[in-house]
């Protein structure tokens, strides 16, 4: 008798861009990787390329995910899927704005964003924390569910990651402190029947090659 397969996500976050070392609130704004961010899309191409049984790729359509995505699709030949869903939080009036500008002309909902009770904050024209939260765990279920036993590939955000993880292990995903995500690291969770099994949580071991060149601000 033949053992049924558990379904297995590999959550990768992109690769590093200008706006990742300026400390940029960059959601839904699209901008490319930079030099650095391209050379981890390879590393993690790689890595991810030393993996039996990858039936699928999915990625947000933001091009710092879509490029990491068709480096990994190059070494597996599995196309990429675009899951517009899968993009990051959309900041509103406060994209491409610091941490420093938030505080002089947010401070109230720059603190509102601090208590992980609040699920209904958002900044001007951005999406709420709610319906982020929402559309990330409805579209992983998707994704889930369309490949019941099957390995598969998801390329990111860091929100999007650590909403994912923190939702997929019963978790408040509004308490971001907890979980950071580096670029182009790996996150592995089997859906098991017993529940969600976590064997990797923002794994870079394949990206430490690079860490003697690497900036400060980098992944």
């Amino acid at each position: 008798m033949t053992q049924q397969r558990h379904t297995e996500l590999f959550l990768v976050r992109h690769g590093q861009t200008d706006s990742n070392v300026a400390g940029l609130f960059h959601g839904s704004t699209d901008v490319p990787l930079n030099e650095i961010g391209l050379r981890q899309a390879r590393l993690v191409a790689r890595r991810i390329q030393q993996l039996e049984r990858i039936q699928a790729l999915h990625s947000s359509p933001l091009q710092r995910a879509l490029q990491t995505a068709r480096a990994i699709s190059e070494g597996i030949r599995v196309p990429p899927r675009l899951q517009p869903d899968l993009s990051e939080i959309d900041f509103g009036e406060a994209e491409g704005l610091t941490i420093d500008a938030l505080r002089e002309r947010y401070p109230t909902i720059l603190q509102r964003f601090q208590d992980p009770d609040d699920h209904d904050v958002a900044f001007p024209g951005g999406e709420p924390r709610r319906a982020f939260h929402q559309r990330v765990r409805l579209t992983l279920e998707r994704i889930a569910q369309e490949h019941v036993g099957e390995r598969v590939i998801v390329v990111a955000h860091g929100g999007v990651i650590a909403s994912a993880v923190a939702q997929m292990r019963g978790e408040d995903p509004t308490d971001w402190r907890k979980y950071h995500v580096s670029n182009c690291s790996v996150t592995h969770v089997e859906l098991a029947t017993s529940g969600p099994i976590t064997h990797l949580f923002n794994d870079v071991v394949h990206l430490e090659e690079m860490s003697i060149s690497a900036p400060a601000g980098g992944a």
